[in-house]
């Protein structure tokens, strides 16, 4: 779901992916905040956060390699690694590293990659329900994995892009919001406009399945690149977010991420589900907002604002317990 906004514009960066395109909405002049999408969203949908945020910081999202407006790249390489070379090279592209970098679900995944592999890019670490490996047993995402079916999965996925938008956007609402029945009329006509536009884009269907294998093939990485080793190697200060009615990256993943991320924060919006920028925008940009302002006060003081906690309990947070811990 996203919502275009007229001083959110695109530009096309040249990377050694191909050219992507990434937006732009702030001041120059202000620390660079740099947004990267999930599987099947684009740059347009962190565009009411870099707003919210873009009266104090210079924020860029990113279409990664297939999505948005960016082409597919032409060695047809859609891997966590391809998708993190088009952010670093972005970041380096535009000249405003190191950056304050947030990812959700698989550009979560993407942006661990990019912290733990490149951390001369990146100021800190934002992950809004990351897509890191979990594999106990989901009903919705098992639906998710039918796409990588042979035969089978390309015809589905195919008929669900090319078929009646309002019918696939109730179904992207219905797994990726925590309140389906709360989403507004204006989200609403942004989400059915999304997926029109995406499903106008030939290779939209293909890049889906190539980006969700290669995320599957992480989940079953070995050795020392596996995505939560690579957590234990970010050196920058982290927030984790996860949302309380994720039906795709199950909550109780917060506890391991609090002792595995160095210098982790780890809340829980209990109210959100899997796109808290598009469902909490103002309670998100508001927790990033203190996250920023807070990096100069030592880990252990805590937050000084209070955070997310507009409207009464919807997008409220609590935070993660600290653990003890293990020796390693």
């Amino acid at each position: 779901m996203s919502v275009d906004f007229p001083e959110f514009a695109s530009a096309a960066v040249p990377t050694s992916c191909g050219d992507v395109f990434v937006r732009h909405a702030g001041k120059s002049a202000a620390e660079p905040v740099f947004f990267v999408h999930g599987l099947g969203g684009e740059s347009l949908d962190w565009s009411r956060v870099a707003n919210l945020l873009a009266d104090r910081f210079d924020c860029y999202a990113i279409d990664l390699p297939g999505f948005g407006e960016s082409p597919p790249p032409s060695d047809h390489d859609l891997s966590i690694d391809a998708h993190a070379r088009a952010v670093v090279d972005a970041i380096a592209g535009l000249g405003r590293g190191p950056v304050h970098l947030v990812g959700n679900s698989l550009g979560g995944a993407v942006a661990t990659r990019v912290a733990a592999e490149h951390p001369e890019h990146v100021r800190s670490l934002a992950l809004i329900s990351p897509a890191m490996p979990d594999l106990r047993p989901n009903i919705w995402t098992s639906q998710l994995l039918v796409a990588l079916v042979p035969v089978v999965g390309p015809w589905i996925v195919r008929r669900l892009m090319s078929g009646n938008p309002e019918r696939m956007a109730k179904q992207v609402v219905a797994v990726c919001f925590g309140s389906p029945r709360a989403i507004t009329v204006a989200q609403w006509e942004a989400e059915v406009e999304a997926v029109r536009r995406r499903s106008g884009l030939v290779h939209s269907s293909v890049v889906y399945r190539a980006s969700l294998r290669a995320l599957v093939s992480e989940y079953l990485q070995p050795g020392r690149r596996r995505l939560w080793r690579q957590a234990e190697q970010v050196t920058v200060r982290t927030l984790v977010v996860y949302g309380g009615r994720d039906k795709l990256v199950d909550a109780r993943m917060a506890r391991r991420a609090r002792n595995t991320f160095p210098k982790a924060r780890v809340l829980v919006m209990p109210d959100a589900g899997h796109v808290a920028q598009l469902e909490f925008p103002e309670q998100l940009a508001d927790l990033l907002d203190g996250f920023y302002e807070d990096l100069a006060r030592p880990l252990d003081q805590g937050m000084t604002k209070r955070h997310g906690t507009v409207e009464a309990k919807a997008g409220a947070t609590f935070e993660v317990a600290p653990v003890v811990r293990r020796p390693s």
